[in-house]
C-alpha cells in the first residue's frame, strides 16, 4: 500500500525533474538567442552562462521562469565584452550589451 510519505517523495522528485527540464530548455534558448544576436551584428560569440533565475507563480501562467544570462562576445577578435539576455520561459524579453570596439 502506498503511504503519504511515498506520494510526497514522488511529487518532489517529479517537480525536481520538471525544474531541471525547464532550466535546460531555457539554457538552450539563451544559447540560440545569443548566437543569433552575434551573427546579426557581425561579432564573435564566446560563451553564455546563467546569472540568476526566479520562479514566479500565478502571474500570467501558473509557473514562469524569469532568468538572466550573461554572454561574452568580441567585436574585434581581441577584446572580450559582455551582454545580458533576459528571458521569461523560452521567450526573449531584452538584450543589452556594453559598448564595444569593432574591427
Amino acid at each position: 500500500m502506498v503511504q503519504l510519505i511515498d506520494l510526497i517523495v514522488l511529487i518532489f522528485i517529479g517537480l525536481f525533474i520538471y525544474q531541471f527540464w525547464q532550466l535546460r530548455k531555457q539554457s538552450e534558448s539563451a544559447l540560440a538567442y545569443s548566437l543569433d544576436y552575434c551573427e546579426r551584428n557581425n561579432i564573435q560569440f564566446v560563451s553564455v552562462a546563467r546569472k540568476k533565475t526566479k520562479i514566479r507563480i500565478f502571474q500570467k501562467k501558473m509557473f514562469e521562469w524569469h532568468s538572466e544570462f550573461e554572454f561574452e562576445f568580441s567585436g574585434n577578435g581581441e577584446d572580450s565584452n559582455k551582454g545580458c539576455l533576459s528571458l521569461i520561459d523560452q521567450r526573449l524579453v531584452d538584450i543589452s550589451t556594453e559598448a564595444y570596439r569593432v574591427h
